[in-house]
């Protein structure tokens, strides 16, 4: 491969991934997964595990990676589209600077805004509906774990297609 300015920026955002993204998604997807078996646990002992109160809680970890599978792709349109701007955050991790960096001007930043807050906002107002009968380390754990094991195959598979070919999954 030819070391051209495009392949380091797209082999620093790869490390980014790998050293950031991979890790952090993993170990908070794991903790969701803990709390989630635990509630469960001692729920079937204290026999109020019920059919609805579980389906909620389901409800609310698949939302949650549906949410985790959409912010992912945007990310990904961020690799794909504008490496450089992995690049600068893995240049300022390294350091440990804590200066925010420059935001990726793209055409349709502003309707990305707009989706990130509806998401948001849609996704509280479903929680806030389906929390009946459902404790909220339930909500925390199921929503934690939707969210980031979805993150972690999804970036997971950008790396290791990446790997084999060069290029990131699509």
């Amino acid at each position: 491969m030819i070391l051209s300015p495009a392949n380091r920026d797209r082999e620093a955002a790869v490390k980014y991934v790998q050293r950031y993204f991979l890790p952090s998604s993993a170990l908070l997807g794991m903790l969701g997964m803990i709390g989630v078996f635990l509630l469960s646990s001692v729920e079937w002992q204290r026999h109020t595990l019920t059919i609805p109160a579980f389906t909620r809680e389901m409800t609310i970890g698949l939302m949650g990676a549906l949410l985790s599978l959409l912010h992912a792709r945007y990310q990904y349109f961020l690799f794909e589209h504008f490496p450089g701007h992995y690049r600068g955050l893995l240049e300022r991790a390294d350091r440990f600077s804590l200066d925010r960096p420059a935001p990726v001007r793209h055409p349709r930043r502003t309707l990305v805004m707009w989706a990130y807050a509806g998401g948001t906002i849609l996704y509280g107002v479903a929680i806030w509906f389906l929390h009946e009968g459902v404790s909220w380390i339930g909500i925390v754990s199921f929503a934690l774990s939707g969210f980031f094991i979805t993150r972690a195959v999804f970036w997971k598979r950008v790396v290791d297609e990446q790997a084999i070919t060069g290029r990131g999954a699509r």
